[in-house]
């Protein structure tokens, strides 16, 4: 049952931030998207670049020829603006899908991305793939972009598999792409940390759907992921999400962290961020000022950039009453907040 936030006053709890953040401090981050000005992030923050350039078909679009230089804008941008980027992985091209004869699939990205979406013919050719990708942007020394400074450590491993219009396979196939991916990944990249595909909310569907795969995928993911984007009707949950998508990792016996890896509010974003907060969630991702859908407030989206560059970078939060919240940081301080 949602936890509503009269009840989260009285249990005074700490969301302690578990997990390696040595590259940047913020608990704040956008999707990006280099051709809109507006979707390029802020600095010193997250970026998840969406659907963004890690993708098969968009970097080895001919077998064994392989195009960085849009991968390469993206990592120089954020370099540059010292952004951490959550680099999506999409296990899909077109010459590898069609030499089994997949089906085509229609994704809501465009004419621009892949044609396919389904599991990959050859495994093989798509583990060449993933070490060349891992390689060029471990920061390892060895086959590295020419001038990286700041390596890409965080990999989402694809996208909201239980929507056809991200992923055209049965769970089972999701599941050994991904720890497949995993695992490949990890070797190539020991430091690397595995994001769990987002889940699309926690839907009844979603919820049965990651009931069944949390357990087959557990022990390959450092990150669990929820997203939070408003439905048609407009309705938004209180929580994001986060409280109900614990209680689902509880349920399967999976205890990780929590990342809100797109984040869509339809009421007063910063109470909705706090309740996020409170309810587990260590980091949020904005879906940014131009992403499909309902937009947010010009009014409220000041509120919520105001509210971040005032409480960025704390170590814990916890409820001090029903209106006030107080978040603790490295060196010891402490900031209150009324919500109003």
């Amino acid at each position: 049952m949602k936890k509503i936030l009269a009840y989260i006053f009285v249990i005074s709890f700490s969301c302690l931030f578990l997990t390696n953040f040595a590259n940047s401090q913020s608990r704040f981050g956008e999707l990006t998207e280099m051709r809109d000005k507006k979707m390029r992030g802020k600095n010193g923050q997250w970026v998840r670049p969406h659907p963004g350039p890690f993708v098969w078909n968009h970097i080895e679009s001919e077998k064994g020829k392989f195009f960085w230089e849009d991968v390469d804008k993206y990592v120089v941008y954020a370099q540059e603006q010292n952004q951490t980027i959550l680099a999506t992985i999409w296990p899909h091209t077109n010459w590898d899908q069609k030499s089994c004869k997949r089906k085509k699939a229609r994704s809501p990205f465009g004419k621009h991305f892949t044609k396919y979406l389904s599991k990959p013919c050859s495994m093989e050719d798509y583990k060449t793939f993933l070490i060349k990708l891992v390689d060029r942007y471990d920061g390892d020394g060895s086959n590295d972009m020419p001038g990286l400074t700041k390596p890409i450590i965080y990999w989402d491993v694809m996208n909201e598999p239980e929507f056809d219009m991200f992923f055209k396979g049965s769970e089972e196939d999701f599941v050994e792409i991904f720890n497949f991916s995993s695992k490949v990944i990890k070797e190539q990249q020991p430091d690397a940390v595995i994001v769990m595909a987002g889940a699309a909310g926690m839907f009844p569907e979603n919820k049965k759907y990651w009931k069944s795969a949390l357990p087959k995928i557990k022990d390959h993911f450092d990150i669990a992921n929820i997203h939070h984007i408003s439905g048609p009707d407009g309705q938004c949950d209180k929580e994001l999400w986060v409280d109900e998508f614990a209680d689902l990792l509880k349920s399967v016996d999976v205890d990780k962290p929590i990342w809100l890896t797109e984040a869509m509010t339809c009421g007063p974003p910063i109470k909705a961020y706090v309740n996020a907060f409170l309810n587990g969630a260590e980091l949020i991702i904005d879906v940014g000022v131009n992403a499909p859908g309902k937009k947010m407030s010009k009014k409220s989206r000041k509120k919520l950039n105001e509210f971040i560059t005032e409480y960025d970078g704390f170590t814990s939060i916890k409820s001090i009453s029903k209106e006030e919240v107080e978040f603790t940081y490295k060196d010891g301080s402490t900031k209150n907040l009324i919500l109003n």
